[in-house]
């Protein structure tokens, strides 16, 4: 009935699948759980190969990085049954009910997304607060205001659905690097017309990484973006569903990207500072990510 999928990379998930194993089995449903190791540490591939003891449950490795993408394909042509339910590894459960509250949903062709909540109390550490900051501010979104726009909304953290969707949708495997690949998918299921629906069911994301990866994770994020936009998987009727063009766009319209450009240079270090800081803002995030998608062409990464 329910196979539940999860990708993982250099992430302990022996108490995710140990919850997930023992709801699956409350709930009384045919289930099988698959973790996929995308070549993580030898030392976390020991740990969480010991999920295997558990009744219905497949741990398998590989013996080098594919990327966020292609193990989600990968993934879901492994699995058995109709009903897939995708979620990241760097989560935890945040109800004794989170399986009970996608059966519903099993079985219908259409996507389904929970979403995602932060621990409401920040880190302590200061290097992982632009991390924590962000998720508050940008991915915790209630599901009524995500069912406003269900396209945009999308994230491959915690969503379920069918499997003829999934092989017929899949995911771009030429997106090796961090980033858009959620976007891509969503605007794939928008074109093709699939039932979006989102849901009160979130992940507990608790894979912060620190400021300085956040940041260069942010850069591979918008290589990859330009690259779409380059190959024209992205087009102009896309661009309204993704905020960061939305605004790049209306900095072009007023024909204002050079002196964008000027603007930022005197305030760079300034804005590195916070961001690295103990008290980032999301603003000054906002046009950290601006200045890097209106570098010139040849300073682009794609």
């Amino acid at each position: 009935m329910l196979s539940i999928l999860i990708p993982v990379y250099n992430f302990n998930i022996v108490s995710l699948v140990t919850e997930l194993h023992k709801q699956a089995s409350k709930a009384a449903i045919t289930f099988e759980i698959i973790v996929l190791d995308d070549c993580s540490s030898e030392l976390l591939r020991d740990q969480n190969k010991d999920v295997s003891r558990l009744s219905g449950v497949r741990f398998y490795e590989l013996d080098k990085n594919i990327g966020r993408a292609r193990i989600r394909n990968r993934l879901a042509g492994m699995a058995i049954y109709d009903s897939l339910l995708f979620m990241d590894c760097d989560s935890e459960l945040s109800s004794e009910q989170y399986i009970g509250n996608y059966l519903p949903y099993c079985g219908k062709e259409m996507v389904v997304c929970g979403g995602r909540v932060y621990n409401p109390e920040p880190p302590e550490e200061p290097e992982y607060l632009l991390r924590w900051l962000y998720g508050i501010s940008k991915e915790q979104v209630p599901e009524t205001i995500r069912n406003l726009n269900p396209y945009r909304s999308f994230m491959t953290n915690n969503f379920l659905v069918s499997k003829n969707i999934c092989l017929q949708v899949q995911f771009d495997e030429s997106i090796i690097l961090y980033g858009h690949e959620d976007t891509l998918f969503g605007l794939e299921l928008k074109k093709q017309r699939v039932h979006v629906k989102h849901i009160n069911n979130p992940l507990v994301h608790i894979g912060l990484e620190i400021s300085r990866e956040f940041l260069r994770k942010t850069e591979e994020g918008i290589g990859n973006l330009l690259m779409l936009i380059h190959d024209n998987k992205i087009d102009q009727d896309d661009i309204k569903d993704i905020r960061l063009l939305k605004a790049y766009n209306r900095v072009k319209k007023y024909r204002m990207v050079r002196v964008y450009r000027v603007f930022y240079s005197f305030i760079a270090n300034m804005v590195m500072r916070n961001l690295l800081g103990s008290n980032p803002s999301i603003f000054a995030f906002d046009l950290y990510k601006l200045s890097l998608i209106s570098q010139p062409l040849r300073a682009r990464k794609p």
